[in-house]
C-alpha cells in the first residue's frame, strides 16, 4: 500500500491531481491511501470522491506532535512507501519515517529539500528535471510522469451560431503568475474591434479583488465574469468555444489538460511546461507570454475560423487520450514505484 501526503491548506489544480493519483494507484493495480492536513479543503474534497484518507495535525514540519502523528499513522497504515506532494509533506513525513520507508517526493518547483530522505523525484515537466539535476539531484533518481486527466465525452460541436457571442474561458488560481490580467487587456483589445464575447474565469485567489478592478476599469463587467472555483471543470469546459492560459509560469498544466481531453481549442503562452507538450498550430496556438496583442490577434483568428478550431481541439483531444488519460498515467506511476520498492533508481527503464 502507497500512502500519498499532502500538506496544504488550499485547494487547486495540484490538489486535484494529488486525488487523482490516489484514485489512480488501485485502478493500476497498486492499493492507496492519502494523508491530509486535518480539516483542510483536500480532507473534504477526499471524502466527497469516497477516497481512503487521514487528516493528521500539520503545524509544522518541525512541531514534535505534527511529527508523532505522522509517524503514528505510518505505523497504523503500515505502507510499502510515502509519496510525498510539496516541500511541506516530504519534511513532516522525512522527520517521521527518516529512511526505515522509501519516500517519493513531487517537485513542483526549484526548492527541493534534497537534504532530507529521499529514495526518488516525480516530476511533472521535463525543464523541471533540468532545473533538479543543475542543482545537484543525480538524472537517475529523477523521472517525468506528466499530469493526468479523467477524459470527459469530446466536444462534439465547434459552430460558433450566428450573433452568438464566442465564450472563451480561463481556469486556475487567481494569482499574478497566470497573467490573467494580461488576457483582460487581450479582450479589451477584442472589444474594441467590436467582436462579441463572453468571458468566465473560473478560480480563487489572492488577485480575484485586483482582476476585477481591471475588469471594472476596462467597462466590460457584463461580458467578464470571475465565478469562483468550479468542482465540475468538465461541464464549464462544455460550454467553451475557446480556452485561453495566459500564464507566465507553469510546471504541467492542469487546467490545459482538462481543455485537451474536452477537446476545447487553446491559446497558451510560449513558456516552460505548455511549450513542451502543445504543438503550435496543431494542438494549440501558442503566443508570447505578456502580450496581449498576440493574445488577442490568436483569439481573433480561433473566433474567425471555425475549422481552425475544430482541428486543434479534435488533435488535442486525441493527444490526452493516448498519453495523459488515467489508465497511461497509471501505469507510468505504478513503474516508478514498482522500481524504488525493488531497490532499483525511479527512471530504471524508463
Amino acid at each position: 500500500m502507497i500512502l500519498n501526503s499532502m500538506l496544504g491548506s488550499g485547494f487547486g489544480g495540484l490538489e486535484k491531481l494529488f486525488l487523482d493519483e490516489v484514485e489512480m494507484l488501485p485502478m493500476a493495480g497498486m492499493p492507496a491511501r492519502c494523508a491530509v492536513r486535518r480539516g483542510s479543503p483536500l480532507a473534504r474534497y477526499a471524502r466527497e470522491r469516497n477516497l481512503p484518507c487521514d487528516e493528521i495535525l500539520a503545524l509544522s514540519d518541525w512541531d514534535p506532535i505534527s511529527v508523532a502523528g505522522a509517524r503514528t499513522l505510518v505505523r497504523r497504515a503500515a505502507p510499502k512507501l510515502v509519496m510525498c506532494v510539496g516541500r511541506k509533506a516530504h519534511r513532516l513525513f522525512g522527520r517521521a519515517v527518516g529512511t526505515s520507508l522509501p519516500i517519493v517526493t513531487m517537485v513542483q518547483k526549484r526548492r527541493f529539500d534534497r537534504d532530507f530522505p529521499h529514495a526518488g523525484v516525480l516530476v511533472a515537466a521535463t525543464h523541471r528535471r533540468g532545473t533538479l539535476i543543475e542543482d545537484g539531484v543525480a538524472p537517475e533518481n529523477i523521472i517525468v510522469i506528466p499530469n493526468s486527466v479523467r477524459l470527459p465525452p469530446p466536444k462534439a460541436d465547434y459552430a460558433i451560431a450566428p450573433g452568438r457571442p464566442v465564450t472563451i474561458v480561463g481556469l486556475g488560481r487567481l494569482h499574478e503568475k497566470k497573467g490573467f490580467g494580461v488576457l483582460i487587456k487581450a479582450l479589451r483589445i477584442l472589444a474594441a474591434s467590436a467582436v462579441a464575447f463572453d468571458c468566465s474565469i473560473a478560480g480563487e485567489g489572492p488577485e480575484r479583488a485586483s482582476l476585477q478592478r481591471a475588469v471594472d476599469k476596462a467597462g466590460l463587467a457584463d461580458r467578464i465574469k470571475l465565478p469562483g472555483w468550479t468542482d465540475d471543470v468538465a461541464t464549464y469546459l462544455s460550454a467553451a468555444d475557446i480556452f485561453a492560459l495566459p500564464s507566465f509560469q507553469e510546471d504541467f498544466p492542469l487546467a490545459v489538460l482538462d481543455a485537451m481531453a474536452s477537446g476545447v481549442p487553446i491559446v497558451a503562452s510560449r513558456i516552460d511546461g505548455p511549450k513542451d507538450f502543445l504543438v503550435d498550430g496543431e494542438t494549440a496556438l501558442i503566443v508570447p507570454p505578456n502580450d496581449a496583442p498576440a493574445l488577442a490577434e490568436a483569439l481573433s483568428r480561433l473566433i474567425a475560423d471555425q475549422g481552425l478550431r475544430e482541428r486543434l481541439g479534435r488533435n488535442a483531444r486525441r493527444e490526452a487520450e493516448q498519453k495523459y488519460s488515467f489508465e497511461a498515467i497509471g501505469r507510468r506511476l505504478v513503474q516508478a514505484l514498482d522500481n524504488v520498492l525493488a531497490g532499483k533508481p525511479i527512471s530504471f527503464g524508463a
